[in-house]
């Protein structure tokens, strides 16, 4: 089946494709050992990503997780998610902005520029490799979210069927339920596309810095300044839709369409979607501010457009990599 899918990629972005190789050392295979010892400290991380989203969830050991399977499954698994979606961000950034600075390190940046196309390859190349290189954790983030769209599944079987019937009621504007059924599944197809097309766009930003920043020094300082605030925005996103889900920001988010941006900009850049994945949650949004079921839509839309303008970003990246000396 995975073969079957490398197919369909581009041949640049084919593991098998000789660039591609070389950017992820296949030269260079692993020994058993050293396979060990990343396997091993891999079940190490996952137990303890456990254990801390337990005694988060449990309030260090003293309650039961949540009321009932799924808020206790999301109250478990949201933290380490999103601490493993955070260090993924920033994965990406120590993966690509540094590309050109390593291939004039290496020498190697004459021989792109002399060969037809081989500036476009070493920079799409690279883009691909991120998703090679963070593939366990984009697997981990994206089972995660499975996990979850079949607990939303598993709480539409309540009330003999008429769960989402019930959620509906106080929604603006009102829809029947298959057509909320159907926002939901668009709700649900967005929260597993923008891990994707997220760390794409994030690649194809690296990159721009890469060919722009070829000092070390400053790319590496753009490269923490960019992470720290990307790790503030996503902190502040948090901390602001949970006070407002609380009711404690009714004298600043006064609007409809501040809420609504605010909400917005939380599922978008914040968690990637990943606590709409929860339908109490989510349902709750609903309930509070007017045409938040539409949120669906709107991040389905958000994860095509992160695509078009990855596309955009790496190909300016690559004219202006052309010109560089």
């Amino acid at each position: 089946m995975f073969q079957r899918l490398s197919m369909q990629l581009p041949a640049w972005a084919r593991s098998n494709h000789p660039h591609l190789r070389y950017e992820l050392g296949s030269a260079r295979p692993s020994t058993r050992r050293s396979r060990y010892f990343r396997g091993a400290l891999a079940v190490i991380a996952t137990i303890l990503l456990f254990w801390f989203g337990v005694a988060i969830a449990t309030n260090f050991f003293q309650n039961p997780p949540g009321q009932n399977l799924t808020e206790g499954m999301m109250a478990v698994v949201y933290w380490p998610t999103l601490a493993l979606q955070v260090v993924m961000q920033m994965a990406v950034l120590a993966l690509t902005v540094n590309l050109v600075t390593e291939q004039k390190r290496r020498l190697a940046w004459d021989n792109l520029r002399a060969t037809e196309g081989g500036v476009a390859l070493a920079l799409r190349s690279r883009w691909a490799t991120v998703y090679y290189r963070l593939r366990l954790i984009l697997a981990a983030v994206l089972i995660v979210r499975l996990g979850l769209i079949f607990g939303i599944l598993y709480d539409l079987t309540a009330f003999q069927g008429r769960y989402i019937d019930l959620l509906l009621n106080d929604v603006t504007p009102r829809v029947p339920p298959l057509v909320g059924a159907l926002l939901l599944a668009f709700l649900m197809t967005a929260a597993l596309l923008l891990p994707i097309t997220s760390i794409g766009l994030i690649a194809a930003i690296g990159l721009f810095i890469s060919v722009n920043i070829q000092q070390r020094v400053y790319s590496a300082m753009t490269q923490v300044i960019v992470s720290a605030i990307a790790a503030l925005i996503v902190g502040g996103l948090i901390i602001g839709a949970t006070q407002f889900i609380r009711g404690e920001l009714a004298g600043v988010i006064q609007t409809d369409a501040a809420a609504w941006g605010l909400m917005g900009a939380f599922a978008a850049v914040g968690d990637w979607g990943l606590s709409f994945l929860h339908l109490g949650f989510y349902s709750e949004v609903w309930a509070t501010i007017p045409y938040a079921i539409l949120f669906g839509i709107a991040l389905l839309v958000l994860a095509l457009f992160q695509s078009v303008l990855t596309e955009w970003i790496l190909a300016l990246a690559i004219r202006r990599a052309e010109r560089i000396g």
